[in-house]
This record gives C-alpha cells, sequence and structure tokens, in this order.
C-alpha cells in the first residue's frame, strides 16, 4: 500500500455509528502521514477509542519500512523476465514469462496480462500503412482504492490477479458477511502495459518522456494531461500528488510509475518491394511469403530493443566491504551468468543463410508502350528493327530476346485514388526467357522498368503513364562491374558491437559458376556480403562467431 495516502474516497454513506449513536459519514476520520516523522510505534492507550486513522497508520509505517528496505538495497528494474518474439498465435505481440519488478521499492508480479496463465501478453497497435514506425512498450503502476461489490461510490470494484487490470479478475470478499455491510476497504497496487506509437527515441532514448506522445493514466480510462519525469536510475514518475492529481489519475497518492520496457520497429501493411517498399510485409496468415521472412503482424526478434533498467542492489561505498557490496556483487555474477548464457545462445555465435543475385542487362531492354494499346514492347535501341536483340546475363547464363513490335506484357488500368506502380522484368517460361509485368519484381528476377499509372487511369492506352529505368546495366561486365552484386544480412539478434568474424560457405550458384565472397560494413545489426565473379544465385551460408566480445 501507499505509504502516503492524499485522496481516500471511502463509503460516504450516512448512518448511526451505534444504536441511537450519532449519524455521520463512515468514511475515513481523516489521514495521517508516516513520511519524515521516523514513527517506531503507534500506542494504544486504555480508556481511550481506538481509531481508523491510527490503525491505517500503523499499516502505512509497516509499508514505508519495508519499501525504504528495498529503495535502500535495490534500484527499480526489472528482476527477473524471459521475452519471446515471432509470436504468431496473436497478432502484433510480445510475451513475457516469469517477470518481475521492482518498483521504487514495491514488488510486481507481471503476470497474467491477456492471459490466463502466469505468462503475459503485450499487445501493440496494428502496423502502420505506409513506411515505418518506433512504438514503445512501458509499465505503469499506482495505488488505487477497491470498493466492495455494490458500493454506491464510483470506486473500481475489481479485485484484479496479481494487480495487473488486464491479468483478469479474483472474487470481491470485501463484505463480510456476518456484519452484513462493508466495513472495510482495500488499496490496491495496479500494474499495466502500456503501449504507444510512433515516439521519438532519437531526442527521449528511453521513450517514456516523450511528453507529446506518452501520457500517464493509471486508473483513468484514457489518457491524462499528466507526462512522465526521470526521478533516476531508470524510474519514472507522473503526477504531483495533489488531490487533483488523484482525481484525474484514479490514484491515492497523486502518482503514477513507469518503467520504460522495448522499443519496437514497425513495418508496414503495404505490399513488399526491394525498390520502392522495403518496409512492406504480408500478413501472416496472408500466405504471402517474402525473401526476408518478415511479417507485419509479427514482432520479430531482431526488431526488438530492451529499454529496461535491471534491478541491482547498491553500494554506498566502493572502499569498504559492505553488506551491500555483497549484495551487489551477487546480483551482478547473476545477471552476468545469466546475460552470458542468453549471449551464447544467441549473439556470440549466429548462424544463416543468404542469397546474392548477379543479374544484368549488357545491351538493350528497352521498355516502351505499344501506341493505343496498355501493351508493352521490348528493343534493344527503343526503336523495332528485326535484326536486333537485348543481351541479358541471368542465372549464370548469357539469354537474347529479340526485338519485337507484339505485345510481351499488359500494364492494368488504375481505379484507385492514387497512383499504383508495375514493374517490367525478365523472368525463364518454361523454355526461354521473357518480359513480364507485376506489381513488384520478384526476388531473383531481373527488373527492367517501373511503369507508373496514375490514379484514374483507365485509358485503352498507356498515353498517361511514366517509364522509369530500373535496369542494371553491365556493357563492360568482362572487364570489370559498374555495381558489384552484394546482400545485405540482418542478424537475428544484434551483435555485441562490430568486432566479429563471419565465416562463408557457398552452397550453391547457378550452373556452378566461380566467385569470390567478401564480408563488408559490420555492424551490430548486421553485414553486407559482396561477390567478385560472374556467379548468379549464389547462396551462402554465414556463420558469425564473436567469443572474446
Amino acid at each position: 500500500m501507499s505509504e502516503e495516502i492524499v485522496k481516500f474516497q471511502g463509503d460516504t454513506t450516512a448512518r448511526e455509528l451505534w444504536e441511537n449513536g450519532p449519524t455521520v459519514s463512515t468514511g475515513l476520520s481523516r489521514v495521517l502521514s508516516p513520511n519524515n516523522r521516523n514513527f517506531g510505534l503507534v500506542a494504544f492507550q486504555q480508556a481511550k477509542p481506538i481509531l481508523d486513522s491510527e490503525l491505517n497508520l500503523m499499516q502505512q509505517i509497516q509499508n514505508k519500512l519495508r519499501a525504504d528496505i528495498l529503495r535502500t538495497i535495490m534500484s527499480s528494474g526489472i528482476i527477473s523476465m524471459d521475452v519471446q518474439a515471432g509470436i504468431t498465435d496473436k497478432k502484433n505481440t510480445l510475451r513475457i514469462s516469469g517477470a518481475m519488478a521492482c518498483v521504487n521499492g514495491w514488488l510486481l508480479t507481471l503476470s497474467g496480462s491477456n492471459r490466463n496463465d502466469a505468462a503475459s501478453d503485450i499487445v501493440f497497435p496494428a502496423a502502420p500503412n505506409s513506411g515505418s514506425r518506433e512504438d514503445l512498450a512501458f509499465v505503469e503502476c499506482w495505488f488505487e482504492e477497491v470498493a466492495p461489490s455494490g458500493s454506491p461510490e464510483d470506486d473500481d470494484e475489481n479485485v484484479y490477479r496479481y494487480g495487473g487490470i488486464a491479468s483478469g479478475t479474483l472474487a470481491n470478499d470485501l463484505q463480510d458477511n456476518v456484519a452484513g455491510a462493508e466495513t472495510t476497504r482495500r488499496i490496491q497496487l495496479r500494474w499495466n502495459f502500456r503501449t504507444v506509437t510512433d515516439v521519438n527515441f532519437t531526442t527521449h532514448p528511453k521513450g517514456v518522456d516523450n511528453g507529446d506522445r506518452v501520457k500517464a493514466r493509471a486508473g483513468a480510462q484514457s489518457d491524462t494531461n499528466y507526462t512522465f519525469g526521470s526521478v533516476g536510475n531508470g524510474l519514472y514518475r507522473a503526477g504531483d500528488g495533489s488531490s487533483a492529481a488523484c482525481t484525474a489519475l484514479r490514484c491515492v497518492d497523486g502518482y503514477v510509475y513507469a518503467l520504460p520496457l522495448f522499443r519496437v520497429h514497425r513495418r508496414n501493411q503495404t505490399a513488399y518491394n526491394a525498390t520502392d517498399n522495403k518496409e512492406g510485409a504480408p500478413a501472416y496468415n496472408s500466405g504471402t511469403q517474402i525473401a526476408t521472412g518478415l511479417y507485419h503482424d509479427v514482432i520479430a526478434v531482431q526488431d526488438v530493443l530492451p529499454l529496461y533498467p535491471i534491478a541491482s542492489a547498491y553500494e554506498q561505498s566502493a572502499n569498504r566491504e559492505s553488506d551491500q557490496a555483497v549484495l551487489k556483487e551477487l546480483f551482478q555474477a547473476v545477471h552476468q551468468q545469466a546475460a552470458e548464457l542468453t549471449n551464447w545462445k544467441t549473439q556470440r555465435i549466429q548462424q544463416g543463410t543468404a542469397t546474392i543475385y548477379n543479374k544484368f542487362v549488357v545491351a538493350g531492354g528497352i521498355i516502351n508502350a505499344i501506341d493505343g494499346t496498355r501493351n508493352v514492347k521490348i528493343t534493344r535501341t527503343g526503336t523495332y528493327s528485326a535484326a536486333n536483340y537485348s543481351l541479358m546475363y541471368v542465372d549464370g547464363m548469357l539469354v537474347s530476346i529479340y526485338d519485337t513490335q507484339d505485345s510481351v506484357a499488359t500494364v492494368p488500368t488504375n481505379s484507385g485514388s492514387a497512383a499504383a506502380n508495375y514493374y517490367a522484368y525478365v523472368d525463364n517460361d518454361g523454355d526461354k526467357y521473357k518480359v513480364k509485368v507485376a506489381d513488384s519484381v520478384p526476388d531473383g528476377k531481373l527488373g527492367l522498368y517501373r511503369i507508373t499509372i496514375p490514379a484514374g487511369d483507365t485509358a485503352a492506352n498507356l498515353n498517361n503513364a511514366k517509364f522509369t529505368d530500373i535496369r542494371r546495366v553491365e556493357s563492360h561486365y568482362s572487364n570489370y562491374y559498374g555495381t558489384i552484386p552484394a546482400t545485405a544480412v540482418t542478424l537475428p539478434y544484434a551483435a555485441i558491437g562490430s568486432d566479429y568474424s563471419v565465416a562463408l560457405n557457398i552452397e550453391s550458384t547457378a550452373y556452378n559458376r566461380d566467385t569470390v565472397l567478401e564480408v563488408t560494413g559490420k555492424s551490430p545489426n548486421g553485414f553486407t556480403i559482396k561477390s567478385h565473379g560472374v556467379a548468379d544465385n549464389v547462396v551462402v551460408r554465414w556463420t558469425l562467431t564473436q567469443p572474446n566480445a
């Protein structure tokens, strides 16, 4: 319970204190504070009545002493927590288990939120429709009054399991059946996981103090005007301890506390396109897969950045042996061992596969509209000549496509309210290579042109279409490349810095062509593999090792 009660509604029903006695409101007679008084005992006297305020003060003194002990030896933060990403049985979700936290000297069991078991699900809003977004997850905690069932006041009558307002409820047994009426009230330490979209982590690295986006809520049904400020060691607080704050936040002491938990990168719901929409990703249940294996409604491991402080023991003096020094050493040892095990399982040794495509145009490959139609043709120079052909290198070999006056593909109309992009690309169609048109260039295919169709264009021709050249032209490929074929690898788990080794093993190439591979651009989040050779469709198995980090 909070050791400083500012506002306590209590039962406001007027009734006789005893038969034929005075009729008064039966809420609290008064509220006493234990703060800054160093009380050690509430001493009752003979022949004097026992007052509700003094019984409450006894509890407040004990609660303050207990919390002060924890505040003295332990910082606020997460004591234990396992985090699971890649959840597919519920959209936009991170799952945690075994979670306990110390918040300002109060212990929280962070279990059962949005679940019926001991785990907790932190559910984020749906992904954006375009671009990308950075979301914040944090936990709020506060003290709130619990009223008996059927109370005439507007206080919350729910007794929440573990104190989590999304963790289900337990029986409200505040009303005594023998007395037949309400005799006492309860104050519950409550908590809730909160998520906020589009947080400015550049200016506010922990996110919680981004006051334009993050508002305190506590027991209120919606955001209040109160914002969070740091009180040190990773703990944040909103409110001012006033009666007005108690009313707005529906708490008893006018404060709500918060710990930041996670920063989560979100992709958008529009179709993935390697050229125009690299942040796009399909829905998990759509049946569509992209090369990255990512989905907009499944939060991947590489998109989660932990922000939470670790609860650890304080040490008052580094120059002497003390109980606190021993506790600190034990805490550090436990956390270091747990972190080291996790690092070996995730960061220090990582493996995966990547594919490098080396497709390009040697000459030609120009796409134009056929007059009076929505069809396109391919030529070497832009003007048809029966003797000409376009030369391309795909799938480890040179292929030719002769000029044609006839349609090689049709571009769809666009009845929508926004411009639409389509792409002309080269693909193998059984026994020969052809030009096709689709709304994106499939992975591993040779893109030629982007065709932009304006909104509302349903004409029978392509007069309003815009053709943009996206060819990779390597006319001197036998001597050098203008663009070195490469692929970027995103690590499943962020490495511990950039000082790591990457071993590469070529598993296959088209027609077993040769190449030499090079790792460049190493960062904690990934690296780039370049291919110096003629090989195409290079499947590489990479192994990252970082034993000494």
